[in-house]
């Protein structure tokens, strides 16, 4: 028995420092989304861009639809990189009107 009373400081301090460490772990981080909306522009002003146009404010400000003719209208890319991982939104062309 007195050697068990002997170890219950240490026990109780490695019980501290495990629970204090759960307690402590950092929040898992989440890929960020894409906050811009794109569409194919073949102008040479978006060879920076990968050949697509930033549209997110003409989504809200301007009136547009998206024809049938192609397969990219609107289009977002992971961490708004337009040389990463693309995820189209709607088929088409994109028209302003």
């Amino acid at each position: 028995m007195k050697s068990i009373s002997k170890m219950l400081p240490a026990l109780g301090l490695v019980f501290g420092a495990t629970l204090a460490m759960a307690m402590n772990v950092p929040p898992m981080v989440t890929e960020k989304t894409a906050t811009k909306v794109w569409t194919p522009d073949s102008h040479p002003d978006y060879a920076m861009t990968n050949g697509y146009r930033e549209i997110t404010d003409e989504e809200i400000l301007v009136d547009y639809r998206c024809d049938a003719s192609s397969q990219e209208c609107e289009v977002e890319f992971v961490n708004d990189n337009p040389f990463g991982t693309i995820e189209n939104l709607e088929e088409g062309t994109y028209v302003a009107l």
